[in-house]
């Protein structure tokens, strides 16, 4: 079986219900695909997540998913890493668009994934659609899984996707971002 991984903690602004009818639709659609939870369910820094990963929790019984759906719970860094690197496309489905500001973003960029998520609101260095993501509209389960069974099913195209994942990786960097920063302070201090 083919595997989407999604990564990091189930929060509301993080698309886990639209995911979850995602999945759904690609099973009824004869799509042979387990849903990977890679990571943590909740976390302590927000106290709704815990609300919000039993609404998913719910609708995963209430979709039928249970069967397809698998979550690892905390894994060790070495661990979240082989989890990642297993699934054969990761869904980040993001209700206020992709961002930088997402760890799992930049953890599936950094693992070379091909990703599927949903349109930046602002252009992101590095990433763009069908080159080193695949960008679905929020809030749209329909178009999300068509996005990820398009994904799974051409080998070519997830081959590039890992490509520009991987090439846009090396943009965010500590090296690239200590050099970014120094060009920002010289370019102040020269009165540039």
């Amino acid at each position: 079986e083919l595997i989407v991984g999604y990564f990091g903690f189930l929060n509301l602004s993080k698309g886990g219900e639209v995911l979850m009818q995602a999945m759904k639709l690609l099973r009824d659609a004869g799509r042979s695909a387990r849903l990977l939870l890679v990571g943590g369910r909740t976390g302590t820094s927000d106290p709704t997540n815990a609300a919000y990963a039993s609404q998913v929790d719910a609708l995963i019984k209430i979709l039928d998913l249970q069967s397809q759906v698998t979550a690892t719970g905390y894994l060790d860094p070495a661990a979240a890493s082989r989890a990642l690197l297993a699934c054969d496309v990761i869904a980040l489905p993001y209700v206020d668009g992709a961002s930088l500001r997402r760890g799992s973003l930049m953890a599936a960029l950094a693992h070379g994934r091909p990703i599927v998520t949903t349109e930046p609101r602002y252009p992101i260095e590095g990433l763009s659609h069908a080159q080193s993501a695949w960008f679905v509209p929020p809030n749209d389960p329909a178009a999300l899984a068509a996005a990820i069974d398009e994904v799974l099913d051409k080998a070519e195209l997830r081959a590039q996707l890992e490509r520009g994942a991987a090439a846009a990786a090396r943009l965010y960097t500590w090296d690239q971002i200590a050099a970014r920063t120094m060009d920002v302070y010289e370019s102040v201090v020269s009165g540039a």
